[in-house]
């Protein structure tokens, strides 16, 4: 009996600092409030994806989006011309 209270309690810590983090989230990103809205967003997502399935495919969507727009980032910065690694020294090619 106590285990299955301190499930629940912990479901519910799951469930209402996932809700208080999207609302947050959702705040942060209105124009003229600072903060990292998006990321305290997709952080509320992921406490909530361990409960609702909704809140799972849209997490997942948003991780694959996310993956995908660092791999495009990472194929353009190969393809920029003058680029010959991920740090170049330009004083020692200046001499």
């Amino acid at each position: 009996m106590i285990r299955r209270a301190r499930t629940l309690l912990w479901r519910a810590c799951r469930v209402v600092g996932g809700g208080a983090l999207v609302v947050a989230g959702i705040v942060l990103s209105l124009p003229g409030i600072p903060g990292p809205g998006i990321v305290v967003l997709i952080l509320g997502l992921g406490l909530l994806s361990s409960e609702f399935h909704w809140a799972d495919r849209l997490y997942t969507r948003i991780k694959q989006t996310g993956r995908a727009f660092v791999r495009r980032a990472r194929s353009n910065r190969k393809d920029t011309p003058g680029r010959q690694g991920p740090l170049r020294n330009t004083r020692s090619q200046q001499r």
